[in-house]
């Protein structure tokens, strides 16, 4: 057998197992996650949302895509950026969450305690692992490749099998504290960060030297070397960097009041394994990193999430979802789920109020009794599943403007029996696609840090961020009148899926797919808001589904129109609307759940 995993793809891993989803859904759905933590996946009983979610929960932990995959010479591949550094520093930094099963890392816990000769602070370390090679001619190809695609990404290839030499299992318990020299510099009172002494090695089971490797990239080989490098930061502090200043050039004393560095996953007889084959996955286990909590129709706060406190026991009684989200605080390398199913049993706003206002604001939840607060971590993500019938309660604009709503259809039962699925695979980049922490930033970015992103791409010669802001302008005009017109967040939104999106297809400087995934977000950000009687929204439905189309000036009536694909711009967004036009002519009302 070949060292190759064999299901690394999620789309053939769902074929595999028999279930069958629109892969431009699933596509939806992964880039969804980078732009947003908060999805709801709505449609009618039975037709896969929970499913799918289950799945990738169990499909990206650490047994399955995560797992070591070795060729038959020893070589383990990866995923780098062809970026500046690439060629002109012949190197790079590399991605811990593609290493941590040949290098399993795990950093100690933040916001420790420190001070420098005296002075207190919050203190902070990352761990970065760095690759340097020599070979002029891997340099050369960077720079070539640089040079087509200055944000593109390439695979890369490296001889793990020497790194067991970089292991060390000679290190010691810091005893609740640490103390190092530092040189004060410009880097130390400016950015507040330094490269840590060696001598907290002592402490790691890592060598503090470089450990040889080779690499390969498109069959060029070349030496190289690989570096552990702990980066000691501190939160502003306005004394301490007076004081670093002062004594630019000189040592200082820093300590660390640190109980331990966290090597519970630690691999103490580390070796560079042969990968599995992968076809088949137990889906009866509960799975430590997601919960499928079902929503009750008697959920009136969110004590049935975040738990509550016993004023009886005095203690604190704690819930499925709680001890989940309390585990991915624990493991911010890793994605977590919580998934709430059929979340409009009940009233969202009265039991998930707090949680839509910590994803928006970044701040922390209150908690009851004696837990003060929580944060939700980076790496939760929370999945909604909403069925479509009359015993649910209908989401508020509001709910719905702030997270991705994914329409699943119902598959024809011929497609279903007869396994009638698309063929082939994800076209774009797998690993970043499978990858939800990947680009964990983008929701961070403002609207400047986007149009610098996207002025860059063009579209038959135009620019695309112009291209972008005539469209969304567009529906913006159409939906003022009926007051379902959109603001700044789900503009922001909408553009950081359309970066995430061309990033995924492999950063092209003329990106002429991107209508695919701009239909996508009218469909989950623009449209799911709509609801209202003939006289209030009819004519605005009539005039969203000519944008929609090739010819937008005709005024069609959507209910005789034969949509394709051809005629369309945007076809599932057209095809939507029409559908909502035919519902509200037989109904006199409307909503995009309908």
């Amino acid at each position: 057998m070949s060292g190759e995993v064999q299901v690394v793809s999620f789309y053939k891993y769902l074929i595999s197992n028999g279930y069958y989803f629109d892969k431009n859904l699933i596509e939806n759905y992964l880039l969804s996650l980078k732009v947003k933590p908060f999805e709801i996946l709505t449609g009618n009983s039975g037709t896969g949302k929970t499913k799918l979610s289950q799945l990738f929960a169990k499909f990206i932990s650490r047994d399955l895509l995560n797992q070591t995959s070795v060729d038959d010479e020893g070589f383990f591949t990866i995923n780098v950026k062809t970026n500046y550094s690439s060629w002109e520093n012949n190197g790079w930094t590399l991605p811990k969450e593609e290493l941590r099963d040949i290098i399993p890392i795990n950093e100690c816990s933040t916001n420790f305690d420190m001070a420098v000769d005296g002075i207190s602070a919050k203190g902070d370390i990352k761990i970065l692992v760095q690759l340097y090679y020599e070979s002029d001619e891997i340099k050369d190809h960077f720079k070539g490749l640089y040079e087509q695609n200055p944000k593109g990404f390439t695979q890369l290839k490296i001889s793990c099998n020497d790194l067991k030499e970089f292991i060390s299992k000679d290190y010691r318990d810091p005893e609740g504290k640490i103390l190092l020299k530092q040189k004060s510099n410009q880097s130390a009172y400016e950015k507040r960060q330094w490269f840590a002494h060696k001598n907290i090695f002592n402490y790691y089971p890592f060598d503090s030297g470089y450990s040889p490797c080779e690499i390969i990239v498109d069959g060029i080989r070349s030496p190289a070397k690989i570096r552990i490098t702990p980066k000691l930061t501190f939160r502003k502090n306005k004394q301490l960097q007076e004081y670093l200043k002062a004594n630019d050039g000189r040592e200082v004393d820093v300590e660390l009041n640190i109980d331990k560095f966290d090597f519970k996953d630690f691999i103490s007889d580390w070796q560079c394994s042969k990968s599995r084959e992968i076809t088949s996955l137990d889906l009866n286990g509960n799975g430590s990193k997601y919960r499928i909590v079902p929503v009750g129709a008697n959920w009136t706060d969110n004590t049935n999430i975040i738990g509550y406190h016993n004023v009886i026991t005095d203690e604190y009684h704690s819930t499925p979802a709680y001890e989940l989200i309390k585990n991915a605080k624990n493991d911010l390398n890793n994605p977590y789920f919580l998934i709430l199913d059929e979340m409009n049993l009940s009233h969202v706003e009265r039991y998930f109020a707090d949680f839509l206002s910590a994803i928006e604001s970044g701040e922390e939840i209150p908690l009851y009794g004696n837990e003060n607060s929580l944060k939700l971590p980076n790496n939760l993500f929370i999945i909604g599943t909403v069925n479509v019938d009359e015993t649910t309660y209908m989401f508020s604009p509001k709910v719905l403007d702030r997270a991705n709503t994914i329409e699943f259809d119902t598959l024809p039962a011929w497609d279903y029996m007869l396994s009638n699925v698309e063929g082939g695979d994800f076209e774009g980049n797998i690993t970043y696609l499978q990858s939800p922490l990947t680009d964990s930033d983008i929701s961070k970015l403002n609207i400047s840090d986007l149009k610098e992103i996207l002025s860059q791409v063009t579209f038959k010669e135009d620019n695309l961020w112009d291209t972008l802001a005539v469209e969304l302008t567009g529906f913006q005009e159409t939906l003022k009148g009926s007051g379902f017109d959109f603001g700044f967040r789900v503009i922001n939104e909408i553009l950081r899926f359309m970066v995430v999106a061309w990033r995924y297809e492999n950063s092209p400087e003329e990106w002429n797919n991107w209508e695919r995934y701009f239909d996508a977000q009218i469909k989950q950000k623009i449209l799911p808001k709509l609801h209202g009687s003939e006289k209030a929204i009819g004519n605005v439905l009539i005039n969203l589904f000519n944008i929609c189309l090739k010819d937008r000036n005709n005024n069609e009536n959507p209910k005789n129109f034969i949509v394709t694909k051809d005629n369309s711009r945007f076809y599932t967004s057209a095809v939507k609307l029409q559908n909502m036009v035919r519902v509200l002519s037989d109904q006199r009302y409307v909503s995009f759940i309908n």
